[in-house]
């Protein structure tokens, strides 16, 4: 056997058709983690259930990929309809997947998914030219040019197989354009900067559901057919204006960046090899005709809706829209029209998208609209005269006006009426003392031996000094993947006895990303996660009335141990974050500390309590009267 052999031989196997590495959940709440195969043949049960948004965005569409590999698109119009009603057979697909499995493998030698298997020659000749694998990570360094700005690396930590298929698989969707630390005399010329991908400032529209329901009304027939998938990185020729998708298949695992990950012995990945792809060339087609686009959103003449259009999780009134009025050819109108055809309610939908100003990521924008106000035919006009009343009126704030689309006044007025509920000055219903609902937390002043007083004072100085960045760092990638190698571990554990080692070490990294998600939040609050949950929302519909806020609190409250809440916790805290809204850290560390039958109980109560908590009552910076520690 030669030396390339035996090394292609020690190479460990991760093909997506086995590795459980996709989130789910059955009906009964239970979380767990399935392979491709079984999540497609459990798909009338289970639900992706992935926090990460673009991560839910991008397995849908590799979920759809597979789908039309294994030629279960629908010939024709009336196929869909029979196929929206009586569900779709994931049969064919999960056979396919199996059927496929090698050409399924992360690290196969010559062919490996989502990779350029030539990048193998360069690893060997330069060794040196491999980065961090948090480079993957888009959403590692929000606000500042993930491409060129590395200091999030420095907390780079090695991922199993199944972490690095999902930031492999986000990477490819959601890739951004900028610089690349890549060299042209490695990679060959155009690789050191990197074009943004089709969806990239752009909104994804999906249906939600189980995984047969996501596909049966997301598989829409193709004319022409969906063409052929390219599962591994292959060099075509380049014309001057750009490669263009020749299918729907192609286009859903294009090739935007060339990556290779570079496995180790225990099947972890700690580096990879990271330069430009693929580049889509310009196209004269309409957006919702090209591949790869039918499912982005789009404004009344047709071009992309970008992601900055909406303002937040309850600005709805621009997606409302655009359901309304997206093209014929986009998944969208597909939708609505079956659905009306069908005489059925459409499917419940999230919406996904990056916010991207001058090569760096602003925010993550996740909506979820219920398929009863897609289904509302009112919902066309009172959507229109919203935007239309939002570019006239001076001083409009972000959002305006959408909330009035949840309410049954709004929906049956007559547009003089509207007009005036818009740009009235309307008194806050108590709905409002929801939004409202963090008042800041100050830590006594008072230096206590406590450990979970000194926890609580040092993650506020570790908050504040640039000299702990790399700190916490580490403990955000702590939150995401829980690993005992990360050496936060040893600087928040010291702080408390034993016995806290676990909540304390949780309760650190959910403070992390908290600051990660939004860093103008209050560091401190003084209501309970469960309480403050009670708050989270859109429009009129908060806590358990808002469909995705119930959900992560249905798992977490299900949660038997803290590896189990972790997950459903840390999107709880991100959706806080995104609220300006910071829970009470000490309070939340008792509780993780005394996880069990008698803590679930009473966070439900505070969840499924009728009443809203106090409006803010003072005003404290971020940095005001924390003690030193």
């Amino acid at each position: 056997m030669t030396a390339s052999a035996a090394t292609a031989a020690a190479r460990p196997s991760a093909s997506l058709a086995e590795l459980p590495f996709i989130e789910a959940v059955y009906p009964s709440g239970e979380l767990v983690l399935l392979s491709l195969a079984q999540v497609l043949e459990q798909g009338d049960r289970v639900r992706l259930v992935t926090t990460d948004p673009l991560l839910w965005a991008a397995t849908v569409r590799l979920l759809l990929a597979v789908t039309y590999a294994a030629g279960s698109a629908p010939s024709g119009e009336q196929q869909y309809r029979d196929q929206v009603l009586h569900g779709l057979d994931l049969g064919p697909a999960a056979r396919w997947v199996r059927n496929h499995a090698h050409g399924l493998d992360l690290f196969e030698p010559d062919k490996p998914l989502f990779q350029d298997g030539s990048l193998h020659a360069v690893a060997d000749r330069q060794p040196g030219a491999a980065v961090p694998v948090l480079y993957l990570d888009v959403t590692a360094a929000i606000r500042r040019p993930l491409l060129s700005d590395h200091r999030h690396l420095h907390a780079s930590v090695p991922v199993s197989a199944a972490c690095a298929a999902r930031l492999l698989l986000v990477q490819q969707m959601w890739s951004m354009s900028g610089r690349i630390s890549a060299s042209d005399a490695i990679y060959g010329k155009g690789s050191t900067f990197g074009s943004r991908s089709q969806v990239c400032g752009g909104l994804v529209i999906q249906p939600d559901g189980t995984v047969e329901q996501v596909l049966s009304w997301r598989l829409i027939p193709l004319h022409g057919g969906p063409g052929t998938a390219h599962w591994t990185y292959t060099s075509r020729p380049a014309p001057r204006r750009g490669q263009v998708p020749d299918g729907e298949s192609d286009a859903l695992t294009w090739h935007h960046r060339r990556i290779l990950l570079l496995a180790r012995d225990d099947g972890t990945v700690a580096r990879v090899l990271f330069a430009q792809g693929r580049s889509i060339g310009k196209e004269t087609a309409p957006l919702t005709d090209r591949p790869g686009c039918r499912d982005l959103l789009t404004t009344e003449s047709g071009a992309l809706l970008p992601a900055r259009a909406v303002t937040g999780e309850e600005d709805i009134a621009p997606l409302l829209q655009s359901w309304w009025t997206a093209p014929e050819g986009s998944w969208a109108h597909t939708a609505r029209r079956t659905a009306e055809a069908l005489g059925c309610q459409p499917p419940d939908v999230r919406v996904t998208g990056l916010t991207v100003n001058h090569k760096k990521i602003d925010n993550v924008r996740h909506v979820f609209l219920p398929g009863s106000l897609l289904a509302d035919f009112r919902g066309k006009g009172a959507a229109a005269h919203v935007m239309n009343t939002r570019a006239q009126a001076a001083g409009a704030g972000p959002g305006f006006g959408s909330t009035h689309l949840q309410r049954e006044t709004f929906m049956r007025s007559s547009g003089t009426e509207r007009t005036a509920a818009l740009l009235g000055d309307l008194a806050p219903d108590d709905l409002d003392l929801f939004v409202t609902a963090d008042t800041l937390h100050r830590p006594g002043t008072a230096e206590t031996d406590d450990p979970v007083d000194v926890l609580t004072r040092k993650l506020g100085s570790w908050a504040r000094s640039h000299r702990t960045r790399a700190l916490m760092a580490a403990l955000a990638v702590w939150a995401a993947e829980p690993s005992p190698a990360n050496w936060a571990f040893s600087s928040v554990t010291r702080l408390v006895p034993e016995d806290l080692h676990e909540a304390a070490m949780l309760t650190a990294a959910l403070f992390a990303a908290h600051r990660r998600a939004a860093s103008s939040a209050p560091m401190y609050g003084s209501a309970p996660i469960a309480r403050l949950m009670r708050a989270s929302g859109t429009g009129c519909h908060r806590g358990p009335g808002h469909r995705p806020t119930r959900a992560s609190m249905t798992l977490a409250l299900a949660a038997q141990s803290l590896e189990d809440l972790r997950p459903p916790l840390l999107h709880l805290i991100r959706d806080a974050a995104s609220s300006s809204m910071t829970p009470d850290w000490t309070h939340l560390l008792h509780d993780l500390a005394n996880w069990g039958p008698a803590v679930r109980q009473k966070w439900q109560a505070q969840f499924y309590t009728n009443s809203p908590l106090p409006r803010r009552e003072q005003s404290v910076s971020a940095d005001e009267g924390l003690p030193a520690a």
